[in-house]
């Protein structure tokens, strides 16, 4: 069994990997661009000239992703606060060339050694995610996702005061920020490294200031027009300060299974969106929450079940039907007080995309009961 200090040298070391992730962004997304113009002077010239603004928008590209990586850098400022690694982090923005076409002019010292592609994509998931979370282009996902679990919250519980609720896989943490700011005592809980990251900028570092990003702008597929891939997102939207002095609210880092398995009659809620299929075991998942809920407390989900683990090599995956689902729900001990199918529900979603993905979710809010 590993010690304590060799667990505390592993999470940094994972931490100082996601850090790394997202400062190699410009770096590995400018090596993209670099493939794509090199790949448009290897046609033939009669079909380079039928494409007489191409190298224009590569420049254009360009700049779209030196202003992600900006942001980037504006997020990872002070990173090293929350969870202390060993190394300072340089935020220092690399120099642009004078001409944007240069994509790798300028050598930066980072490189992608020990990254993996799965470590970038998550990169890039995550400033997709502020799209979702925090800009008004993100409202209608929202309100199919949130406004359910919200508005069932609120009609339970019309007195906010000392109600306790966690939101698990709290993402970068809109949906536990509404509660907070209508006066709930809420905590989010979130395993993605990236994702804290993320979530501490936008509620702790933006100070009402607010950022453009362009979050589809290495998207090279199944766009309408240019301008729908370079088009550039406000973050965020809302002033992330305006929390009610009597409402407490945070976030939680670490596994669900671990950081609440001694948990016991602590919550009045527990509201999780798209959360239940992350689990190794949803099984676990339901007795957990179960545990950790006050009697009379709520289970209230939407989601689907994609089980994220499903597929992966030596990665254990329980992945049963609704059905059972809802036996298992009910053997544990739950009421089930309502339900009902979400239809056409989106996640991070390009809404100008050619390809859509769509989600018949359940919606569902179980009670524990008060004995």
């Amino acid at each position: 069994m590993a010690t304590k200090s060799a667990l505390e040298d592993e999470e940094k070391k994972y931490f100082e990997k996601c850090v790394h992730s997202f400062r190699f962004y410009r770096k590995h997304a400018l090596e993209n661009l670099r493939k794509n113009i090199k790949d448009f002077h290897a046609l033939p010239t009669r079909h380079q000239s039928m494409l007489k603004n191409f190298m224009a928008r590569q420049k254009e590209v360009k700049r779209c992703i030196e202003m992600n990586y900006m942001f980037i850098l504006h997020m990872l400022d002070d990173v090293q606060d929350i969870f202390n690694p060993h190394e300072e982090l340089n935020n220092t923005s690399s120099s642009d060339s004078s001409d944007p076409l240069e994509v790798m002019e300028h050598q930066d010292s980072i490189t992608g050694e020990g990254l993996s592609q799965s470590d970038l994509d998550r990169v890039y998931t995550t400033i997709r995610q502020f799209v979702r979370d925090w800009s008004s282009e993100g409202k209608e996902e929202r309100i199919r996702c949130y406004s359910p679990i919200i508005n069932a919250v609120c009609c339970r519980y019309k007195d906010t005061d000392g109600i306790n609720i966690l939101v698990p896989g709290a993402g970068l943490g809109r949906l536990a920020f509404e509660f907070a700011s209508r006066g709930f005592n809420c905590e989010g809980n979130e395993f993605s490294i990236f994702m804290l990251i993320g979530s501490n900028f936008v509620l702790n570092k933006t100070d009402s200031v607010s950022f453009n990003i362009f979050p589809w702008s290495t998207c090279t597929t199944n766009n309408v027009t240019h301008a729908d891939r370079v088009r550039s997102v406000i973050v965020p939207d809302i002033d992330t300060t305006q929390i009610p002095e009597s409402a407490q609210f945070g976030m939680c880092a670490g596994d669900f299974t671990e950081v609440y398995a001694k948990d016991s009659n602590r919550f009045d809620v527990v509201a999780a969106s798209f959360f239940l299929d992350t689990a190794h075991n949803i099984i676990e998942y339901i007795e957990l929450i179960f545990n950790m809920l006050k009697p009379g407390g709520h289970l209230i989900s939407l989601g689907p079940l994609l089980y994220h683990y499903a597929g992966m090599p030596n990665q254990p995956s329980l992945e049963i039907p609704w059905e059972d689902v809802l036996s298992v729900m009910e053997q544990v001990g739950f009421v089930i007080e309502e339900m009902s199918d979400v239809p056409n529900v989106p996640y991070i979603e390009n809404h100008l995309s050619m390809v859509s993905v769509l989600y018949k979710c359940k919606f569902f809010v179980a009670r524990k009961p008060q004995s």
